[in-house]
């Protein structure tokens, strides 16, 4: 009796285990279809009767990741890492979790610990890479694609993104070399072609610059892009027939960007077709009226073609652009001198106030002289001639009463108390000194 009931135990466990596999398999079989509120219904209901297994944590954090849900499966994800916490499969997906939602230091030490796991094995090391990247580490994330690419130096992707990397941090020339070798593993990639040509261009190295583009262009040869840059390129290397031809050809496909119009403008303008010019430059002023350069060049097209009124106006409109008011500048450089005072660096913040000063002169500047006189540079006699001029160019009476003060600023009669006080202590210091002598 004892022998059939131990036999029938044993046959209903394995039975139980079995209906238990079978809920399992249909979980990851609704996850696969992307019936993902058919898979939450099925995990909940096994986790009933079996709260410790991680297979049901982790399609439950899947199904939750598909709806968007990434606070909820990240809850899940990590409750199946405590289960299991050495499956690299719940680890990648709990990285990627920590990485949607911005906590790109737990994904970070979950590649990192997976690596020195097994320092040859290329997945963590991309997602170490990865991570560093898009979380703006370059430095970190060009080590791992280093790492990576000696593993597997045939592999384009690695050195596209370690030279994408260099040239985030400021190094073009080593990012073009990289770029070079990505490129001949993968001559297909259209992207590297117009990152390749602009960084080229932005070394001024033009000829190479025109080179990627008409090897691209060979793969693609009807891509905006690589035709707008290798038009640039030419006209910085001022081939002006031949950028005018590739502007064209843009604006004749549909493209009349900004960009197109106002380089076809220069180019003619070099070429002195100014009446071209002009009709080009006229349009991409249309696009953009604050482009200082446009203006210019329109204005002298304008100019070279005898309109005089419309050439002056728009030099003038370039000269109003680069140029800041006298107000604007002389804030500017009250603000340099501010910074300078704060540093004690006293002379230069009394320069910075005199150019403030020169742009536009303004009361309360000659009582901050006066302060760095009286305070700062021991200059008695100057620090008096500042607080002077300021009393004098705001006005002020004896009597604060009816007064005509220039700003608000200046009305303050904290202000005109302190300068006249200076003053009166001043000169009573300077009448002491020089009875001692």
């Amino acid at each position: 009796m004892k022998k059939l009931i131990f036999i029938m135990g044993v046959f209903a466990s394995i039975n139980a285990f079995s209906q238990k596999q079978e809920l399992i398999q249909n979980l990851e079989l609704k996850v696969l279809k992307t019936q993902y509120d058919s898979a939450i219904i099925i995990a909940n209901q096994i986790l009933k009767t079996d709260s410790a297994n991680w297979q049901v944590y982790y399609y439950l954090g899947k199904s939750n990741q598909a709806k968007y849900k990434y606070f909820d499966a990240l809850k899940y994800f990590e409750k199946a890492n405590e289960l299991d916490s050495a499956n690299s499969v719940i680890e990648n997906a709990l990285a990627s979790t920590y990485d949607f939602i911005g906590k790109d230091e737990n994904a970070i030490q979950i590649y990192y610990s997976q690596y020195l796991r097994d320092t040859t094995k290329i997945e963590p090391i991309i997602n170490l890479a990865n991570t560093f990247r898009k979380s703006g580490e370059y430095g970190s994330a060009i080590h791992y694609y280093q790492k990576a690419s000696a593993i597997d130096p045939e592999n384009f992707y690695y050195y596209k993104q370690q030279a994408y990397c260099t040239s985030k941090i400021n190094l073009p020339q080593p990012a073009i070399y990289v770029y070079e070798i990505a490129l001949m593993l993968n001559p297909y990639d259209l992207g590297m072609y117009r990152q390749l040509a602009n960084l080229q261009n932005s070394e001024r190295f033009f000829l190479d610059a025109i080179n990627t583009c008409n090897k691209g262009l060979k793969n693609y040869p009807n891509d905006d892009q690589l035709m707008k840059i290798k038009a640039y390129a030419q006209y910085l290397n001022k081939d002006f027939d031949s950028s005018i031809v590739g502007l064209k050809k843009l604006l004749e496909l549909g493209d009349t960007s900004y960009f197109n119009l106002k380089y076809l403008g220069f180019s003619y303008f070099e070429k002195k077709f100014f009446v071209d010019a002009i009709k080009n430059l006229e349009i991409a002023r249309e696009f953009d009226d604050t482009d200082a350069e446009v203006c210019f060049f329109l204005g002298s097209a304008y100019g070279r073609s005898n309109v005089g009124k419309e050439g002056i106006l728009n030099l003038n409109r370039s000269l109003s652009l680069i140029a800041p008011s006298p107000i604007q500048l002389s804030n500017i450089y009250s603000e340099i001198a501010y910074i300078f005072r704060n540093q004690g660096k006293y002379e230069l913040a009394l320069d910075n106030l005199k150019l403030a000063y020169k742009s536009n002169a303004s009361p309360i500047l000659s009582f901050k002289m006066g302060q760095l006189y009286d305070y700062y540079l021991d200059n008695k006699k100057l620090a008096i001639d500042c607080y002077d001029a300021y009393l004098t160019m705001a006005n002020t009476p004896d009597s604060l009463s009816g007064g005509n003060l220039i700003d608000s600023f200046t009305a303050d009669p904290r202000v005109v108390e302190n300068a006249k006080e200076r003053i009166k202590l001043l000169n009573e210091d300077l009448f002491f000194e020089q009875a001692k002598e």
